[in-house]
Order: structure tokens, then sequence, then C-alpha cells
């Protein structure tokens, strides 16, 4: 079976524009998303899903920079997009990741992809039961049940939320959490970028640890945090938007 990381990616945050292409260390956020989807020794390619609209013109540069493909779609249907992105691969699994999770785990994507292919589910997630931190955060869905999902969901929140409409059917869709190993078991620290205080903290984590896009383990970025708390503060007050 074949694996393509599908990273959903626009510069027209309203909490933080331009995130995506932001620097962090010596690359961009969008560098660091691609570039640790590739150390998972399970995937097989990334692809970057991002609109047409002229702002997010960029990020297909960037694409090119970086040597991988990129497919543009409706700025709202970001589910239409990955119908889009799955013209441009054969695979058989497809992990969804976010371009707001800089420092997402490589052994976290093959986790949650042996997961799935072991219990022979239709739909893992890491966000399920509420144990990992945000910016860990992983989705592997099989290719014909997203196939499905882009042909008949309808809700507007279930075509923005690429993979909603699938957990949102247990009834009908094998679905389960991907068990969180005993060092991510940190709900309380966030390492995504939704805001400026999140954008400081990761900027922290990469410049106190010296790391670059393929020498940083989530793991130590977690205890970098723990051991400094005055710098897990900084985005505590900051809310996460909950979809269900």
């Amino acid at each position: 079976m074949t694996v393509a990381v599908i990273a959903q990616a626009r510069m027209g945050s309203s909490r933080l524009p331009g995130k995506t292409l932001e620097p962090l260390g010596s690359a961009t956020i969008l560098d660091w998303v691609v570039s640790r989807s590739q150390l998972a020794d399970q995937v097989d390619e990334v692809i970057v899903a991002t609109s047409d609209e002229s702002i997010d013109d960029p990020i297909e540069h960037r694409c090119r920079a970086l040597d991988i493909t990129c497919v543009r779609g409706d700025p709202l249907d970001v589910l239409d997009r990955f119908r889009v992105a799955l013209i441009k691969t054969d695979a058989d699994e497809i992990v969804r990741v976010t371009a707001d999770c800089p420092l997402i785990d490589p052994g976290i994507l093959n986790l949650a992809i042996e997961t799935r292919r072991k219990r022979d589910l239709d739909y893992v997630s890491t966000s399920l039961d509420g144990r990992y931190p945000r910016g860990l955060d992983v989705e592997v869905v099989r290719r014909s049940v997203l196939e499905t999902t882009a042909v008949e969901a309808a809700d507007r929140d279930e075509r923005e939320h690429v993979t909603l409409f699938v957990y949102r059917r247990p009834e009908r869709f094998t679905c389960a959490p991907v068990v969180c190993p005993s060092w991510a078991r940190h709900p309380e620290l966030r390492v995504t970028v939704d805001e400026g205080p999140d954008l400081e903290v990761v900027r922290r984590i990469v410049d106190g640890l010296g790391a670059d896009t393929t020498a940083l383990g989530s793991e130590e970025a977690l205890s970098f945090l723990i051991d400094h708390p005055e710098i897990a503060a900084i985005n505590r007050g900051v809310a996460h938007r909950h979809v269900s």
C-alpha cells in the first residue's frame, strides 16, 4: 500500500495571516511540515493543497522550490481540494496534516498509518480522545472513504473540515484514536501555530534547541516546554477552535 500526505495550507488565516510561510529557524513553517512528513518512512509522497486565490501564489512557488506537488482549488471547500489532490496520486491511504503544525512527529505519522492498517480501519486520528497536545495532529483515512466523502458531504462544515463527515458517522465508518505514547500525553501544551503567541512558542523551541527541520524530535520539543513553563505559558490563553 502507498501513502500520500496531503497538507492543507493557506496564507489568508484570519488569526495569523501569512503564517504558512513565516520563518521558523532557517526555514519556513511549510518547509517544516513537508520535511517532517517526508521523514516518516511509511510516507511515499507529500502534496500541498492550497486555494486558487492569488494570495496563495507564494505557497505554490514555495512548493516548486521544495520540488513537491501543489494543487489548488476552492478557498472554502477544502474537501474539494483534497479531491483534486487525489487525482494527482495513486496512494491507497491518505494522511491529512495542516500547515500550522510545524513540529508534527514522523514517528506518530508512522504510528497512525500502522494503526489503521493493523486494525483495517477506515479512519484514525490523534484528536479523537484528546490526549495529544495541539500540534501533533495526524489523521489517516482510507482513500475510498475520502472519495465517498468528497461526493456525499453537503454540510458546509463537512466541506471545510475534510474528515468531519467520516467521524460524525461511526455507524458507517470504522474509526479509532491513535494510541498516545506516554511522552506525548500533554494535552495542556500547544505546538500548533494559530496565533502570534503560538508562533513565539515554536520559535522559542527551535531557537532554544538549535534545531532544524530534520533534527528536532517532538518528544524533545515537549520536554523543552515542560522544562521551561514560562515559555509554555505564552500561548496558554489561545483558544482552539473545536468542530464536532
